[in-house]
């Protein structure tokens, strides 16, 4: 009997493995397949605004799965293999053309144009983080306020001397809302001489706060991505979010709501056990056992039974939320955009300033990551919420955009550099040194995609 208890239990894990593999798989292709198809999308839309014919548009390779050939004479294609996907242009140099139809050749276009199908692409991935960071504002996201509760001593945030529940306001040229903001502007600086750090000071007592700035040098500061975040290592200590007891909004059709909680209530005890804090609490629900709950509602004690609810974690859930410091702020429609802009144009920095670390060596290879850990990565971020989710695919969308930049002959970017070549000589590269160019490339990825894959295998 014990040993088919524990068949059935490593049975049930097997299968909760197993479910959570696929479930990242099926992420992973849904969020390739979006930023592929917005990538290719910029291609097609700019050939066709330059009057270039454009045969298929393809998301995915390999064998058709479904296709479908429009008036225009473009082929829609879904592939089997959801892993990329191309936009097929019509070129001279592909086929012998009519003399009627050179006029729709690829090739046969100004350089200007050519130049602006190509970055069409990127340019579209970088467009789509905006659109997704749009609706993430509109939605709206949660604020509160970046507190130091202390710092590690030998660090570089003990030589700045910031008092204890400072506010943080600023890290060089990075405006904080957010520890995550904290963390970017941390990274972004890795490798420089010096940053400044703005804080709020409040440790004057009855004194207005006031606003300092101080300069740190980090000529020698370095901490390994894969072990530490960015913000211990720098020194700070986060001040926790406070969470108070008392009901704030409850979740329609929720156990909370059946339990018959209602906003306002202040949860005294659970299970005869006094309320201490939310983590024990919550680790309470997710056991999703029965849970007798005393409330006070209005100056009385009243008794509830609470019975979670079970997610697809085989968690419990209760479906109502606490009063924090936190609020939730909502962005107005050009409000939002223009936050939207600002959050794309600070995640793109970041990410060619993490390229150029990668390049310098002040990041090592180590921390190159492929498809399996971009899919735990989906899965992972999906399984927060679909506001997680949103931000991670904004952030891979700038990423693609960026890398397809690079001048590697494989690349966006190398296409754009056999246009600025063309452009100094007067002439274009001739295809035997293009396919040179294209054969070095493609060993380069091939090496990078290499390391990638090893590293991914290295981190299951």
């Amino acid at each position: 009997m014990r040993q088919f208890r524990c068949l059935r239990h490593y049975l049930y894990i097997y299968f909760k493995r197993l479910l959570i593999l696929l479930w990242s798989l099926l992420l992973f292709i849904i969020t390739i397949s979006i930023l592929v198809t917005a990538h290719e999308f910029g291609h097609f839309y700019v050939a066709r605004l330059c009057k270039v014919q454009v045969e298929c548009f393809s998301i995915g390779f390999g064998k058709k799965i479904w296709a479908r050939k429009f008036s225009s004479g473009t082929e829609l294609v879904i592939a089997m293999i959801p892993l990329g996907g191309y936009v097929r242009m019509l070129d001279s140099r592909a086929s012998e053309l009519a003399p009627n139809f050179e006029k729709f050749a690829y090739d046969k276009k100004k350089l200007w144009q050519r130049a602006a199908i190509i970055f069409a692409g990127p340019f579209a991935n970088f467009v789509l983080a905006v659109f997704i960071y749009w609706i993430i504002f509109l939605m709206g996201v949660v604020e509160y306020p970046v507190i130091v509760k202390n710092v590690i001593p030998l660090t570089p945030a003990a030589t700045l001397n910031i008092p204890a529940d400072s506010e943080l306001k600023m890290i060089d040229n990075a405006k904080i809302d957010s520890w995550n903001d904290v963390n970017i502007a941390l990274i972004t600086a890795l490798g420089n001489q010096n940053i400044n750090v703005t804080y709020i000071d409040s440790s004057n007592g009855d004194k207005t706060p006031e606003e300092v700035t101080k300069n740190v040098n980090i000529s020698h500061w370095y901490f390994d991505i894969e072990k530490d975040s960015a913000i211990r290592a720098f020194g700070f200590i986060p001040k926790q979010l406070e969470i108070y007891p008392i009901v704030s909004k409850i979740v329609t059709d929720s156990a909370a709501e059946q339990a018959g909680l209602q906003v306002g209530d202040k949860i005294i005890s659970y299970n005869n056990q006094l309320y201490t804090n939310w983590i024990d609490f919550t680790n309470t629900i997710k056991k999703a056992e029965i849970m007798v709950l005393k409330v006070d509602r209005d100056g009385k004690d009243i008794n509830l039974t609470l019975t979670p609810k079970i997610n697809k974690n085989g968690e419990g859930v209760a479906g109502f939320y606490p009063t924090s410091d936190s609020v939730i702020r909502q962005y107005s429609f050009l409000n939002g955009f223009g936050k939207a802009m600002e959050q794309t144009i600070l995640t793109t920095k970041l990410t060619v300033r993490s390229l150029y670390q990668l390049v310098t060596g002040v990041i090592g290879l180590k921390h190159l990551s492929g498809p399996i850990t971009i899919a735990k990565s989906a899965g992972q971020t999906a399984s927060y919420g679909f506001t997680p989710y949103l931000y991670f695919l904004a952030f891979i969308s700038i990423s693609l955009g960026v890398i397809n930049l690079v001048p590697l002959p494989m690349l966006d970017g190398g296409q754009l550099l056999f246009l600025l070549f063309e452009r100094i000589k007067g002439n274009a590269l001739s295809n035997k040194a293009q396919e040179r160019f294209f054969r070095i490339g493609f060993v380069l990825l091939m090496v990078i995609m290499g390391i990638a894959l090893f590293n991914d295998i290295l981190r299951l």
